[in-house]
């Protein structure tokens, strides 16, 4: 009975307070340093971003073209890579600035009180959250070891090479981008939905029962 009672005592010791504990507690992030996420259960992550290509810019030819390429290039990946796309808000700050500077070198009201307007919609879009865009992104991973953040980084630098030869401006996350990556997926101001129709039916198999 002593023992049961001891094992008991120490159980209970162990159990965390859900009151006291934070949201870093249910997030696996150790630190994120020179473009590399550290987990909590001993793994390093670097993340690539692929801008979108505008397919319905491209002719069918070179869609194949672009797939055959992609195709070849990621055939020599040897380790195990993820690919994924998420939804988050455009980045219209340039956009904005530009039509502040127009608004000062203005010289009709009526000029002034157009670019106003079209200021104050875009601010809207902005703050509404209405504005997204498809962002691309490559995760490679390595176990934690001496001399890891090195290795993953020019794993990432050569993956950053192959894909360029399909688009441009492919790369590496910086910590900040990191963290704005992580804030789409725990963070919920960061997070919107996606315009969608989904109609509720029953799928129709052929065939005798």
């Amino acid at each position: 009975m002593v023992l049961l009672d001891k094992f008991r005592n120490k159980k209970t010791d162990t159990q965390i307070n859900p009151r006291v504990t934070t949201a870093n507690d249910f997030v696996n992030v150790k630190d994120i340093k020179n473009s590399v996420l550290y987990t909590k259960d001993g793994h390093v992550f670097a993340y690539i971003r692929v801008p979108p290509i505008a397919l319905e810019l491209i002719s069918e030819a070179e869609k194949e073209s672009i797939i055959r390429n992609l195709s070849v290039e990621l055939s020599t990946e040897q380790k195990p890579f993820k690919f994924f796309a998420i939804s988050r808000p455009v980045n219209i700050s340039g956009l904005i600035d530009d039509l502040t500077d127009a608004y000062m070198v203005a010289e009709t009201p009526q000029q002034k009180e157009l670019l106003k307007k079209s200021i104050e919609t875009i601010n809207g879009f902005a703050l509404s959250g209405d504005v997204i865009e498809r962002q691309f992104y490559f995760i490679i991973w390595e176990k934690y070891y001496d001399g890891c953040h090195d290795d993953i980084i020019e794993r990432a630098k050569e993956l950053c090479s192959k894909l360029s030869c399909v688009q441009r401006d492919v790369s590496i996350l910086s910590d900040n981008e990191i963290v704005q990556l992580c804030n789409l997926f725990a963070n919920p101001s960061y997070s919107h939905f996606e315009d969608g129709e989904i109609l509720p039916s029953i799928t129709i198999m052929g065939g005798k029962i």
